[in-house]
C-alpha cells in the first residue's frame, strides 16, 4: 500500500558495494521509494554497485590523499548533506566504532530523535563505541534496530536500552521465481559457500581443509566458493598446495549468485560470528538447505535443526564435516530438509519485515 504523502527518509552507509549492511540498505531504499517516501542516501565511500533508489550523496568523490584533511573534509561534507536533506528519519547502517569521529557526529550533526541506529553484527561495538556517552546518546534515538534477537539481547547487556527493536533481513519475493539458465550449474551437484574472502571471520581456509578430509571429496562433490576479498591469494595457494584444483572452485562474485544458490546441493556457513546472514535466508527461500555453525548470531533464528538444515556446534569443524557428509549420504534426511526450506522462512518475507520498518518510520 503506497503512502499518500512524501515523508523524507535518508539512509546512511559506508558504501553500496558487496556487504550485508550495504545490500540491506540498498534494498530498503528501493522498497521505501515504492512505498512513496522521498529517499536519500549518504555514502561515505565511492563504492557503488548495488541497485538503489533515491538521491545519492556520494562523499567519496574527490578525496584528499592526506588522511587528516580527508577526514575533516568528509565530516564537513557529511554535515552539509545531512542538513540539506533535512529528512524526517535517518537510518544509519554504517560501522560506527571510531570514537572521535562519532563524537563529532553526535555533538554537531545528529538529531537523535530522528536517528535510527542499525546494529548488524553480534560484535556490537562495531556499531557503537564502548563509552557511556554513546550509550546515553543511543538511548535518545528514535530506535535502535538489531538485525537479530541475539544482537538485541547483547546490546542490553551493556545498557538498559528501551528503544531496541529486532528487525531481520528479508528476502525479495522475486527469489521464489528464480530460474536456472547458467550451464555451469545446471544439473550439477556441488556444495556452496558465499561471502567475503576474509579467513579471520569466514574461515574458508579451515572449510577447505575440512572438505578435503570428508566424504564429499571421495564422492567427487565439488566445493564452490563465491566471493571477493583480501585472502583470495592465500586461498588459491591453499587449494593448489592441497592438490584440490579440480575439486574446490574459487569463483569470483557472480551477478547470478541466486542461480548458484538454488542449484547447490546445500549451502555451508562456517563463520566465527555473524549478524543475520542473508545468504542463509536467501538459500532457504530458494529451496536449498543449509549446514551452519550455531554461531552468534542469526543462524539459529532461521535454521531449524533437522528440519531445513543442520545447526552445528559452534566452531566444531569435525561436527561440520559430519553434517556435510550426512547431507550427501542420507537421502531421506536431505529430501526432508529441502522440502521444508521455502516454507520455513515465510516470516521473513519482504511484506512482513517491511511492515516493521514502516512502523518505526511512522512512530
Amino acid at each position: 500500500m503506497k503512502q499518500n504523502f512524501k515523508k523524507k527518509v535518508c539512509l546512511i552507509v559506508d558504501c553500496l558495494d558487496r556487504g550485508g549492511a550495504e545490500r540491506a540498505a540498498a534494498q530498503l531504499s528501493v522498497k521505501f521509494n515504492e512505498y512513496g517516501y522521498l529517499v536519500s542516501i549518504i555514502s561515505l565511500r565511492n563504492e557503488i554497485t548495488y541497485e538503489f533508489s533515491g538521491k545519492l550523496y556520494n562523499l567519496g568523490l574527490s578525496e584528499s590523499n592526506i588522511k587528516p584533511l580527508k577526514q575533516f573534509n568528509k565530516f564537513l561534507a557529511f554535515k552539509s548533506a545531512y542538513k540539506k536533506i533535512d529528512a524526517d528519519v535517518y537510518i544509519d547502517f554504517r560501522t560506527r566504532n571510531r570514537r572521535i569521529m562519532e563524537w563529532f557526529f553526535h555533538k554537531f550533526v545528529f538529531n537523535m530523535k530522528q536517528m535510527v541506529m542499525a546494529v548488524r553484527s553480534y560484535q556490537v561495538f562495531y556499531h557503537i563505541p564502548r563509552k557511556q556517552f554513546f550509550f546515553k546518546q543511543y538511548s535518545k534515538a528514535k530506535a535502535i534496530v538489531g538485525v537479530s534477537n541475539a544482537i538485541c539481547e547483547e546490546m542490553k547487556r551493556f545498557h538498559a536500552f528501551n528503544n531496541m527493536i529486532s528487525i531481520p533481513n528479508f528476502y525479495k519475493r522475486e527469489l521464489l521465481n528464480v530460474q536456472i539458465t547458467n550451464k555451469e550449474v545446471l544439473n550439477t551437484d556441488f556444495v556452496l559457500v558465499v561471502g567475503r574472502l576474509i579467513n579471520a571471520i569466514k574461515q574458508f581456509d579451515q572449510l577447505i581443509l575440512t572438505y578435503k578430509d570428508s566424504l564429499l571429496l571421495e564422492k567427487r562433490v565439488p566445493l564452490f566458493i563465491l566471493g571477493e576479498g583480501r585472502d583470495r591469494e592465500h586461498l588459491e595457494l591453499l587449494i593448489r598446495g592441497q592438490g584440490l584444483e579440480e575439486h574446490v572452485k574459487l569463483l569470483r562474485f557472480k551477478n547470478d549468485v541466486h542461480q548458484y544458490i538454488k542449484s547447490a546441493k546445500f549451502l555451508v556457513l562456517c563463520s566465527k560470528f555473524e549478524g543475520f546472514p542473508n545468504v542463509i535466508l536467501e538459500s532457504l527461500a530458494l529451496g536449498t538447505p543449509v549446514v551452519s555453525f550455531n554461531c552468534k548470531s542469526g543462524p539459529s533464528e532461521m535454521i531449524k535443526d533437522g528440519i531445513n538444515g543442520v545447526l552445528v556446534k559452534d566452531q566444531d569443524f569435525e561436527a561440520l564435516k559430519l553434517a556435510m557428509e550426512k547431507m550427501i549420504t542420507e537421502s531421506f534426511f536431505y529430501k526432508g530438509c529441502k522440502e521444508n526450506a521455502v516454507t520455513s522462512v515465510q516470516k521473513f518475507s519482504e511484506e512482513k519485515v517491511l511492515k516493521k520498518w514502516l512502523d518505526v518510520i511512522e512512530s
